[in-house]
């Protein structure tokens, strides 16, 4: 039996998203996949990319607004005020902390970059 480590509750989502990093000499490739399972500490993002434990990654997706307050990223009241789109794009910057063979699991930092989607389709 494994022990939950987690202190943020995870939800399936199945987000679609785009991840990058950058190696020392080369260029930040950018891959589209899948974030299968996410919380406001981290996500698991599904790839067949061999991404290096420690990587520094920067992970973007959209979100509505209701998964994001069911996620409780953590926002000041100002910036809750200010999303009054049904859309949210996330810029999220995170570290690999786990590989497995179906992709990573990464944990973020806290300083999210949220941007409504005014009048953009998902």
């Amino acid at each position: 039996m494994s022990i939950e480590r987690r202190e943020q509750k995870r939800f399936s989502l199945n987000l679609q998203a785009k991840i990058s990093y950058r190696h020392i000499d080369d260029p930040a490739p950018v891959i589209d996949t899948v974030a299968a399972n996410i919380s406001s500490g981290g996500a698991f993002i599904q790839t067949a990319h061999k991404f290096p434990m420690a990587a520094k990654v920067k992970i973007e997706f959209y979100l509505s607004l209701a998964d994001l307050k069911r996620l409780r990223f953590i926002l000041s009241v100002e910036s809750l005020r200010q999303l009054t789109d049904q859309n949210v794009w996330v810029i999220a910057n995170g570290i690999v902390i786990r590989q497995e063979k179906d992709g990573v699991g990464i944990i973020f930092d806290t300083d999210y970059q949220l941007t409504p989607m005014q009048g953009r389709a998902t």
